[in-house]
């Protein structure tokens, strides 16, 4: 494979070039979001920035609360004997706020100590290891006045910095580093165990530059795998960016599909490595189209391009991801499964609508955003559904909420309510039963009920019968503390004079016939 000659980029009007490869009881509900991908649904708009320079700018990445990226500066050779003034490919930052957005158009010089000289950028940032690894000039003597510029074929490798309080410290370089060809361009996973990059190391490529991986276990990193013929052509590929562990983001100029120079693609990672990588056409330009981030929100990203119309030879554009959530919320019978029309749904957002003759209600929603959606219907138990658009995607949710149908003096049994031998005190195993009823009689505003407890037929009547009292006025306590209206519940104690079954006094039973004696349930008594 033959070297990458730089020597050829070195007018104005190529700057970038240099660095573009030289750097049960409760009524029923489901919920389902239909897309998971945040690039479905989207329009992508793209907007110019206020940071570019009249050279080139380019290597855009999200670094602790900032925007950092390579500017094509003057500067004064403080190691050359003649001081003469040098230009280097230095690495600028800008601040942004929690969406990605930037805050200022003032930039601030960054590892000027630690660059040393050298073109540095792009870089790529692990929050998880407070890593930072960036593309530098892989040569032995930085002393040498201008011998970038001077010395075609001059590798690139990256090394390592880490971040301690407000200081980056020098933590090495990554081991597959060779003085003999390239290693540059980190995409650096979020959890710091996976690092993409490009190289032209000689017969193990596709084509001038390809994407590599290493995975690094126990401090460690493995070798550096090839992605295959799915990502690499006999082309260039370049400026990976891996987001989320979930999506590669590349440059190619080698793939059919290209609109001109650099295209941005993306790959999506499955089971089985990357898929098939599809062309950003929203993003691309016939000119060079490279180095999109995108930020954790998936709101904003930025990109470079040499499009006509920019600053300097390349720029910083702003990338906006736009979409809606729409929600398509079902409310079915639970026993015929057939759609209730006209039921009232209130929503917590202070909306209200009426599910249609197909019991469906569709409205949009807003992005990260909490809701719950109750339905306010007199002759079903209603129930209510709680979703979020907060971490996900644009695209379509849906929601069904099984309704039973009910009427005034029908009984529901609530299950697993414990008691000690002889005593009335709620257990936390109750608790959680009990609570069901709360969101019950929440759903239920109108409703009154009243609470009975019922024992088996051991022991006296009369003992049977205050027992049960207390321990109905127990739950009915609890459920009060939990904020339902006192005036909307009845406490009850039945003692064994409502037996489910044949166990009464003389009568040999099992243990499990006597404990479907033993239970609390609670009848309608209006419903409105």
């Amino acid at each position: 494979m033959n070297k990458i000659d730089i020597s050829k980029y070195l007018n104005t009007g190529n700057m970038k070039r240099l660095l573009l490869f030289t750097l049960s009881l409760m009524p029923l509900f489901s919920l389902a979001q239909a897309n998971d991908s945040f690039l479905e649904n989207t329009t992508i708009i793209v907007e110019k920035t206020q940071i570019n320079s009249a050279t080139s700018d380019f290597g855009p990445a999200f670094v602790d609360g900032g925007l950092w990226f390579s500017t094509y500066t003057l500067q004064e050779n403080q190691k050359s004997k003649k001081n003469k003034s040098t230009l280097y490919y230095e690495l600028y930052e800008t601040p942004v706020d929690a969406k990605g957005n930037l805050l200022s158009t003032e930039k601030e010089l960054t590892l000027e100590e630690e660059r040393a000289g050298y073109n540095a950028g792009p870089v790529s940032y692990c929050e998880a290891t407070n890593e930072l690894f960036v593309t530098v000039n892989n040569y032995q003597d930085p002393d040498i006045e201008n011998i970038v510029f001077q010395k075609a074929n001059i590798p690139l490798k990256i090394i390592i910095l880490k971040k301690s309080e407000n200081n980056w410290i020098n933590a090495g370089e990554v081991p597959f580093n060779n003085s003999t060809y390239s290693v540059a361009h980190p995409a650096i996973s979020v959890t710091g165990d996976t690092l993409i990059f490009v190289s032209d190391i000689p017969e193990k490529g596709k084509g001038g530059t390809d994407l590599y991986m290493s995975v690094r276990e126990n401090g460690k990193w493995g070798e550096m795998i090839n992605l295959g013929d799915k990502i690499n052509t006999d082309g260039n590929e370049m400026f990976p960016y891996f987001h989320k562990g979930k999506y590669l983001f590349f440059a190619s100029n080698g793939k059919t599909d290209s609109t001109g120079g650099l295209d941005i693609y993306y790959a999506e990672q499955s089971a089985n490595g990357f898929n098939q990588p599809v062309n950003m056409k929203e993003l691309n330009s016939a000119a060079d189209d490279f180095g999109l981030v995108v930020h954790q929100d998936e709101e904003t990203g930025y990109f470079v391009s040499q499009r006509e119309g920019g600053q300097g030879d390349d720029d910083i554009y702003k990338v906006l991801f736009e979409g809606q959530f729409d929600l398509e919320l079902l409310v079915l019978d639970k026993h015929t499964e057939e759609p209730i029309p006209n039921v009232k749904v209130d929503f917590s957002d202070g909306k209200t609508a009426f599910t249609n003759s197909e019991g469906t209600i569709n409205r949009e929603l807003e992005k990260a955003t909490d809701y719950t959606a109750t339905t306010d219907v007199t002759e079903y138990m209603n129930g209510s559904v709680s979703f979020s658009t907060k971490n996900m995607h644009f695209g379509s949710l849906k929601a069904v909420i099984y309704l039973e149908k009910v009427e005034v003096g029908q009984k529901f049994v609530l299950e697993n309510i414990y008691y000690d031998f002889d005593k009335s005190d709620i257990l936390p195993e109750s608790e959680v039963e009990l609570n069901k009823l709360v969101k019950v009689l929440e759903d239920n505003p109108k409703w009154k009920i009243e609470l009975g407890s019922h024992t088996d037929s051991r022991g006296s009547s009369t003992y049977n019968e205050k027992l049960s009292q207390r321990r109905s006025e127990s739950a009915v306590g609890y459920i009060i503390s939990q904020g339902i209206s006192e005036s909307r519940i009845i406490a009850r104690g039945y003692g064994e004079t409502q037996l489910v079954n044949e166990c009464a006094d003389g009568v040999q039973c099992t243990e499990e016939q006597h404990r479907q004696n033993r239970r609390t349930e609670f009848t309608i008594l209006e419903l409105e």
